[in-house]
């Protein structure tokens, strides 16, 4: 799931019907059971004054949906008689969700859907390469087609040879070239953190020495995958997938690092607990947000219009006019997601991390 994506539904005008749950398909009963499962779904969302609009929007996308595969999860959130996001998970919710709400309940999306770990995956071979780019705004495919002949070393002996083989060589070095040159612009399109090498042995060496050293020092090299037929694109998929879940996992940890490095420093450049938090968002000084979902429970905060202006008390917020008739009392993790999108920070769910309230900030500047 794209921030960027979150990011335009937060800013929607609401209200928003918000619902997570199982979605598995591993039993002969499970259409069934799915059934009878969004009837329950939708009665409540309907008893908290959910439109009917709205509602029959999530009603076909509900009916819309191919099965899942063996255990799985869903997230609908839907607006205005439109369904604005639509998720499989990774596995089904804690809990069955059914809100409605002044915004949306991205919480649990964020912590069941995996983070989008910025890469380039190069799958080479001398003739060339075929590149795969992800990003927060998507993906990019290119291929690289270099020089052909020669491309392979020769037998023979005599001084021929030699000519032969030096030809070989330059070619190969120059299609490597020009195969790092589309890597590393790919990877400055997408800001990418991995950049995963993949195909013949030799190959990779010489597009790794072609590359600038801040390309090589994020370089993971992976045996499986290639560009002949016959090539298993499914075993290098799921290397990249396990490479990705790895660097998201050490990511996450240097969050946590950081978060407690500068805990509870005067002038540090961290914070917890909601007042102290809520009080970083309004000043726009979070670059990343800590939330534990479980810990933060059911707390609530005051929202005047724009997402970012959330506190604990209304009398934090210093609002007059239109925004003061906008004034309302909202969940703290739904206004709390909707204020780090909004201003553009990160945000990192944790669990089991002993943040004051289940929330928790590092800071761009102390406040």
């Amino acid at each position: 799931m794209h921030t960027s994506t979150l990011r335009q539904v937060t800013v929607r005008e609401g209200p928003f019907a918000s619902v997570y749950f199982d979605n598995s398909h591993n039993t002969e009963d499970a259409a069934a059971r799915l059934d009878l499962r969004w009837r329950s779904l939708r009665k409540r969302l309907a008893d908290e004054g959910a439109e009917e609009r709205t509602l029959t929007a999530l009603d076909e996308a509900v009916a819309a949906a191919p099965p899942s595969e063996g255990t799985a999860g869903r997230a609908l959130v839907a607006e205005g008689g439109e369904v604005v996001l639509d998720e499989e998970l990774v596995e089904p919710p804690l809990r069955e969700v059914a809100r409605v709400a002044p915004q949306p309940y991205l919480l649990p999306l964020l912590r069941l859907t995996p983070a989008v770990v910025p890469h380039v995956v190069v799958v080479v071979d001398k003739t060339g390469a075929d590149l795969y780019a992800v990003g927060e705004d998507g993906a990019e495919e290119r291929t690289v087609e270099g020089e052909d002949h020669p491309v392979h070393k020769v037998r023979g002996g005599g001084s021929a040879y030699w000519n032969i083989q030096r030809r070989v060589e330059a070619v190969a070095e120059r299609n490597a070239a020009e195969v790092a040159r589309e890597a590393v612009k790919l990877m400055d399109s997408v800001g990418a953190a991995v950049l995963v090498l993949a195909g013949e042995v030799q190959a990779r060496a010489l597009v790794r020495d072609e590359l600038p050293p801040r390309g090589t020092e994020k370089v993971v090299e992976l045996e499986e995958g290639g560009r002949a037929e016959g090539s298993a694109p499914e075993a290098l998929e799921a290397e990249v997938r396990r490479v990705l879940a790895e660097h998201a996992e050490r990511r996450r940890q240097d969050v946590i690092d950081r978060f407690r490095a500068g805990q509870g420093r005067d002038g540090g450049l961290a914070v917890d607990g909601l007042a102290r938090t809520t009080e970083a968002l309004r000043s726009a000084a979070v670059e990343t947000l800590l939330i534990d979902g479980e810990s933060l429970a059911d707390r609530l905060v005051w929202v005047a219009g724009h997402p970012t202006q959330v506190a604990t008390t209304k009398e934090d917020l210093d609002v007059s006019g239109a925004a003061a008739e906008a004034l309302r009392r909202c969940r703290a993790d739904e206004a709390l997601p909707a204020a780090v999108l909004a201003e553009g920070a990160d945000l990192v769910p944790v669990s089991g991390e002993g943040l004051a309230e289940g929330v928790g900030a590092i800071l761009r500047f102390a406040i």
